[in-house]
């Protein structure tokens, strides 16, 4: 599901702008949804469209509309809290409601307040006719998009930012920052858009906007290290993270439909699978494997979780296509209004088709576990320097006594700014082989940009601030977030990440980090309070190689990009003759294998500039 609405704060017909057609055809490209709908009042048109997935969502109002007060509530969401929002409602609001009108008597009774009430994913804006004021508050981890534009005359806020160019004489204009950041890697971010006059609601915000004034998104959020020190594991920490653990899975089991889930045969998608299995009622059957095995040393794992939890039906993609056609690139930029900001857009494509076709409605994902819950956590040897716990320093790293004290004293001795500037020389090593001007550069202070990401390490003194201030979770998720959700969704798919439950995460930033690595075992409280639901050699598995990827050096290709052709907007901002040489080298590249591995910048810099093209220039039809 997902939603627009459009308001004239100062007055006026709302149509004038889009017609309620025109938005429901922005917003559900290609005909999903099992219900759109909209509402139209006093200068305000809402608009809905919805996808049933639990039993109490084929009974929700399209929009939905609180009979107590006339307020509208359009959005995207998934109640994980229920039963404990229903227990702390007043007794008129405990009957069996769905989600939608358990979303207004909580706003009815909390105000503002009740976005930090609410456990789950959610992107949603409630409109009060009474005092043309709106509402809105976005998750606290970003899985539902939530985009914003808002002037003297105008607020449009809306769950894609494709809502924009269906609203007519709406000024589309590019971000030339993003542009720029785009062609390096780094656009992704969780308040600015590709629209240089669209902005996004933040996570973990809120936002009240009435007929005039400015507004600021307000945070009602935040994750905090909460860990205490300690020396001593405790069984209870990992027993408490077991129960938080169980508690995410679960709640995004919850369908009347039937259920997908990531197998890459990793810790992550193992446990979730693992756990999943055991809860379902008819077990793995209840659960589609889908995995993308594209590894040397990736189908024996994939296989053997499968059997092991009894997953019959196991979709496997052996060979992707890594390089994607102008029609799947096409079908991003219609679905998210303007290119994707993470490669898995487009390479998932055939699961979600996949689960189109099967009526799955739910796909689980182990993503976002590296970042925080089940990170390798390298920097616990640190924190233990800093807080000068020298016995546990040395009982925690790798090897026989004598090694562990060697290795005890380099930690000691050695000095955290040297292990970060080494991160962030190869952070900046991608502007030498740029196709950004030098100026543009210096223009955006894009150097700085990435440095200042490498700054946070420098300051972290705890495990769990050196994670919250990675830019693996600050930032660089919300590409994979945002453009997963949206893509999946015009499928009719509703992606689900157990491992970005915020129940779950604080659980885990409130273990002491003693509990999270020990000698040569990172992810290690994960480890232990999954021991038991999946194959040891993957439980156990030291690390992640699964050797390198067959297929790529032999799907060498790579469309051609003529600079005679590029919109005017990147042109200002390339540089011609390094576009040229590097199209020159990617074609002798194309021709001989032994190229083809070095040639990654120049692929990536020309997919990018490919895709930015066919959005510019409107290409994608």
């Amino acid at each position: 599901m997902t939603f627009a609405c459009v308001i004239m704060r100062r007055g006026g017909d709302a149509r004038r702008l889009a017609d309620a057609d025109t938005l429901i055809a922005a917003l559900d490209p290609y005909g999903v949804a099992d219900r759109a709908a909209a509402w139209h009042g006093d200068g305000a048109l809402l608009v809905q469209t919805q996808r049933w997935n639990t039993i109490e969502s084929q009974r929700e109002g399209v929009p939905a509309i609180c009979a107590a007060t006339g307020r509208v509530l359009i959005g995207a969401w998934r109640i994980d809290n229920r039963d404990a929002l229903l227990a702390t409602l007043p007794r008129a609001s405990r009957e069996p409601i769905d989600d939608a009108q358990l979303i207004l008597a909580a706003h009815r009774h909390w105000g503002d307040a009740c976005a930090e009430r609410i456990e789950g994913d959610f992107a949603f804006a409630i409109y009060d006719p009474a005092r043309h004021t709106l509402f809105c508050a976005r998750d606290a981890l970003g899985v539902k998009p939530c985009f914003v534009h808002c002037s003297d005359d105008l607020l449009v806020v809306a769950g894609t930012a494709a809502t924009f160019p269906a609203l007519r004489g709406f000024d589309t204009a590019p971000s030339r920052e993003w542009l720029a950041r785009y062609l390096i890697g780094e656009s992704a971010d969780p308040a600015t858009s590709a629209y240089r006059h669209v902005r996004k609601l933040p996570p973990a915000h809120r936002l009240t906007i009435g007929r005039e004034g400015a507004a600021e998104p307000t945070r009602f959020f935040a994750f905090a290290d909460t860990a205490p020190p300690a020396s001593k594991r405790d069984r209870a920490y990992v027993n408490a993270y077991r129960d938080a653990f169980h508690r995410a899975v679960e709640a995004r089991l919850r369908s009347a439909y039937p259920i997908g889930v990531e197998n890459s045969g990793g810790l992550d998608s193992a446990t979730i699978i693992g756990h999943a299995s055991r809860v379902l009622p008819g077990g793995g059957a209840d659960l589609a494997g889908f995995s993308l095995c594209h590894m040397e040393r990736e189908a024996s794992p994939i296989l053997d979780l499968a059997m092991h939890c009894g997953l019959r039906d196991n979709y496997v993609l052996t060979r992707p296509d890594y390089q994607p056609s102008d029609a799947q690139y096409a079908r991003a930029i219609r679905v998210l209004g303007h290119p994707p900001e993470h490669s898995l857009v487009n390479l998932y494509q055939p699961f979600f088709e996949r689960c189109r076709s099967a009526g799955i409605r739910t796909l689980l994902s182990g993503f976002g576990g590296d970042e925080i819950v089940t990170a390798q956590a390298e920097f616990v040897p640190r924190e233990l320097v800093y807080r000068r716990q020298w016995r546990n320093l040395v009982d925690v790293l790798p090897g026989n006594l004598p090694m562990r004290i060697a290795r005890a004293a380099n930690q000691v001795v050695g000095s955290v700014r040297g292990s970060v500037d080494g991160k962030l020389q190869g952070a900046t090593a991608r502007f030498a082989d740029s196709l950004l001007r030098r100026e543009v550069i210096e223009e955006y202070g894009l150097r700085g940009f990435v440095a200042a990401k490498a700054d946070a390490f420098r300051g972290a003194r705890t495990l769990g601030e050196h994670l919250l201030t990675k830019p693996a979770f600050a930032t660089l998720m919300t590409g994979r977030l945002e453009g997963c959700t949206l893509m999946a969704a015009s499928y009719g798919v509703d992606y689900r990440w157990p491992m970005l439950d915020r129940a779950l995460i604080e659980r885990f930033l409130a273990t002491p980090s003693i509990d999270k690595r020990h000698r040569q075992w990172g992810r290690f409280l994960h480890r232990r309070a999954c021991e038991g639901t999946i194959p040891d050699a993957i439980l156990w598995k030291p690390d992640k190689n699964l050797g390198g990827f067959p297929h790529l050096s032999r799907d060498r290709r790579q469309t051609t990009v003529d600079p005679g052709h590029l919109a005017p907007a990147l042109l200002e901002l390339i540089d011609e003759d390094t576009l040229a040489r590097q199209q020159q080298q990617l074609q002798r590249a194309i021709v001989d294998a032994a190229l083809w591995k070095a040639s990654a910048a120049e692929r990536h810099n020309l997919r990018g500039l490919h895709m930015l093209d066919l959005w510019l220039s409107g290409d994608d039809s």
